[in-house]
């Protein structure tokens, strides 16, 4: 191994040759060795800015109305507030894949094993395709619903079933042809405009629809109600909020395809005040026009209207786009973990190798859905179970780990500590409240 420098950062560069690095490499090693060859550093901040946000923004937009109606107008505080964690946490994550003198650590799961042993990364390789996997399945599930809704209004009867097929095709075919991030953000781009366009819409026809005598959902016959605070609501919120700022997963990728990695912090910072932004136009339009009878997509609180029928096309298309950059990272993992690169296995057998791995995922995918078709619910599990941890807990703990107590301010640990605690709390609470939604959505065959 050698050090070489990109950017001004520092990081290894393998110099054996190919033919002993196929003989002799772990498979590890040879993880790190392909994620640090693939950095181009050609990317600029304003692309960083679009993946992040694409990442973000998007069918998660349309269940932030039910999440404030859950823990009440604290809600918007909680959302500014995840925001600011969401920053500070992705710049303590930058600084542990800094953390080791002379290495720049590539990816999610191997700055958790630089910390925790090869336990630790295994465990971030599950949780970050846990998370990807998980978030892709609501978005399949909201796709297919929305598109037999739309065709509903046409007269024309269509499984939602087979839409949901439809949208997992659709998403498989980038998956499979692109194998890096640095593909996708001419993707990314489209995507974060056509979710923009959707936020912005669904919070004028929020506005303009809100609850009338003449206009409002059949169970409810009287104007809605809206609290403060609903301190029950918080925990299970807090999940489902971290739900829309765990970007960390991709963190690593983001940035090593950055032209200046210093510039992260603050490209992260405005990135969030940004998806932030776009959050509070939804959640706060949406709660205030329909209070506690908010349901989960807001897009069921609103009528039949051209201008709904459109930004629910848009969401969808804005879904195709975004599922790639989620997939990607979450696969990109598990194929390095088990050494699917070209570097060990060769080009031929690597690409076989992917192709199949990634189609069984996207059926694996497409089956759960069908299964388990509550959009808002799934979201609220994912959150439960894996955002919380990408959000709250392993960041921070890599930190600490890699950094060393000695080198942390006492301030600074002591914020690392509640941050970790609070993601605590919301994992169990959360999944509890998940679990519970689950189910009676089941009993009740709907979301």
């Amino acid at each position: 191994m050698s050090t070489d420098k990109i950017s001004g950062s520092p990081i290894f560069s393998d110099t054996s040759s190919e033919a002993s690095a196929k003989a002799d490499i772990s498979s590890e090693t040879a993880a790190e060795n392909v994620l640090e060859h693939s950095i181009k550093r050609n990317g600029s901040w304003i692309g960083a800015v679009f993946n992040i946000m694409c990442i973000s923004i998007g069918t998660g937009t349309m269940n932030l109305p039910a999440v404030v109606k859950r823990c009440g107008w604290f809600g918007i505080i909680l959302f500014v507030l995840m925001a600011v964690v969401g920053w500070y946490v992705g710049v303590l994550f930058k600084r542990a894949m800094y953390a080791r003198p002379g290495k720049r650590v590539s990816s999610f799961a191997l700055v958790t094993r630089e910390a925790f042993g090869v336990p630790g990364y295994w465990f971030a390789t599950f949780i970050t395709y846990l998370y990807c996997c998980g978030t892709v399945i609501s978005w399949i599930i909201v796709s297919g619903t929305q598109i037999t809704r739309l065709l509903g209004f046409a007269g024309v009867s269509f499984d939602k079933k087979i839409s949901m097929a439809i949208i997992a095709i659709v998403m498989w075919i980038p998956f499979t042809l692109l194998k890096t991030l640095k593909e996708i953000t001419i993707s990314s781009v489209f995507g974060v405009l056509t979710a923009m366009f959707t936020v912005v819409v669904l919070a004028v026809t929020s506005l303009q629809h809100r609850y009338t005598d003449s206009y409002h959902l059949p169970d409810y016959e009287t104007g809605p109600e809206h609290t403060f605070i609903i301190g029950a609501g918080i925990p299970s919120a807090l999940a489902s909020i971290s739900f829309m700022y765990a970007g960390a997963v991709a963190f690593p990728h983001i940035e090593g395809n950055m032209r200046k990695p210093a510039q992260f912090g603050w490209m992260l910072f405005l990135s969030n005040v940004l998806v932030c932004g776009a959050y509070l136009l939804s959640s706060v339009t949406g709660y205030v026009a329909f209070g506690d009878q908010t349901v989960s997509p807001i897009l069921n609180n609103l009528p039949n209207l051209a201008i709904v029928n459109a930004a629910t096309v848009l969401i969808i298309i804005h879904v195709v786009f975004a599922a790639p950059v989620m997939l990607v990272s979450a696969n990109l993992e598990l194929e390095l973990a088990l050494g699917v690169m070209s570097e060990v296995m060769g080009k031929k057998r690597e690409f076989f190798w992917r192709l199949l791995m990634r189609t069984f995922t996207m059926g694996v995918l497409l089956a759960v859905s069908i299964a388990i078709p509550y959009f808002g619910q799934v979201i609220d599990l994912v959150s439960a179970i894996s955002t919380t941890v990408v959000f709250f807990m392993v960041p921070v703990l890599c930190y600490v780990k890699l950094y060393g107590w000695s080198r942390i301010p006492r301030y600074e640990l002591v914020l690392c500590a509640l941050l970790v605690a609070v993601g605590g709390v919301a994992c169990v609470w959360g999944l509890i409240d998940a679990v519970k939604s689950l189910k009676a959505a089941v009993e009740n065959g709907h979301g």
